[in-house]
Order: structure tokens, then sequence, then C-alpha cells
């Protein structure tokens, strides 16, 4: 009679399969790790490289000038000489002008121009009285005529801050209107057409 072989020698087997089975799992594990530690490492860099990063060049884009025009300073010919408004004698004006602008194309429009821009500033100088002319403001409101008559035939539109007469001194019945401040109008600079005048030359004699 043929004798059963034992049933223990069943268990030995089933732990060496699953002991060969469990090295791949563990394999598999950490390669899903390594995976997932890689991705998130990836996703944070490109975070940091385009949002990150995305102020600055905003900035950097807000902050960068607007390019300018290199200022030109176009002489109009001759000294002007006009006779002045008579008030104590005879007195005449000699004056040389010369007109800045940023617009380069302005120069060559100027300077076809010169003819009829001459006459007008001759009519404008010789409206003058020699007491207008001999002070500082009087000076800044001639250059603030002279920068609308040249703009008006140019056909160029712009502000300009014309000087303001002297205030008449407050009474004394209103000591408030006295003790009141003075505010001044903030003005962009001009920018268009004739931006400034200069005299190369003022005498009055």
């Amino acid at each position: 009679m043929a004798t059963k072989p034992p049933a223990k020698t069943a268990a030995p087997a089933a732990k060496e399969e699953t002991a060969a089975v469990a090295p791949p799992k563990s394999k598999k594990m950490l390669i899903i790790g390594i995976v997932s530690i890689l991705v998130i490492a990836i996703g944070g860099a490109v975070w940091y490289f385009t949002k990150g990063s995305a102020p600055t060049d905003a900035h950097a884009a807000e902050a960068k000038p607007e390019p300018t025009h290199e200022a030109k300073f176009v002489p109009l010919g001759e000294n002007f000489t006009v006779n002045l408004q008579r008030e104590e004698g005879d007195q005449y004006l000699q004056a040389g002008i010369t007109l800045k602008i940023l617009e380069p194309e302005l120069e060559d429009k100027i300077k076809n121009m010169m003819p009829e821009i001459r006459s007008k500033l001759l009519f404008l100088l010789s409206s003058k009285k020699p007491s207008e002319l001999q002070t500082k403001e009087g000076k800044k409101q001639l250059i603030a005529e002279i920068i609308a008559e040249v703009d008006g035939l140019l056909g160029v539109g712009g502000t300009q801050v014309h000087a303001a007469p002297a205030s008449a001194p407050a009474p004394a019945s209103a000591p408030e209107a006295a003790s009141a401040p003075v505010v001044a109008a903030v003005v962009a600079p001009k920018t268009k057409g004739v931006v400034d005048v200069l005299f190369t030359s003022f005498i009055i004699q």
C-alpha cells in the first residue's frame, strides 16, 4: 500500500512563490514614487518660470520709457529789428529768435514757411511797448505769444501756458482772501509744435 506524501511540503513552495512575486511589486512602487516626485518637481519649475516671473516682465514692460526725439533748434534767419510802441520816445527792438522743436518733420515746414512766419512775428514784436519787454514776465509772455503764432501757422495744436498778470493786493477788509493759499496749475510739458523760443539776442534801444 503506497503511503501519502506529507502535506507540509506544499507550504514552503507557496512561501517561495510569494517571495518571488514580492520584489517586482516593490520595484513598481519605487518607480511610481520616483515618477511622482519628478512630475511634482517639473510642475513646480514650470510654474516658477512662467507665473513667478510674469509680474517682473510686466513691470519691466510698463517701466520702459517711450522713445523721444532729439530736440532740434531752427533759427529764424537774421535778427528782427522793429520799432516799438512809443512811450517816452522812439525805441526799437533788435532780437534774434530760434525755435525749439521735438518733431523732426517740422523743421522743413518751418523753413518753407519762413517768409510768412517772419512777417507775423514782425507784426507781433512791433505791437509791444518797451516797458512790456523789460521784465522777465514780459519776456515769458512774448515767448508764449510767439509759440502760439507759429503753431497757428504750422497748423499744430498744443497747450501753451501764458504768463499770468500780476495779481492786485488783497483789500484790508478781506483778510481771509489774503491768507488763502495760491495753488499753481500743473501742466504737462509741451511736446507738439514749437516747445520753446530762445532769444540769441534781445536789445531795446
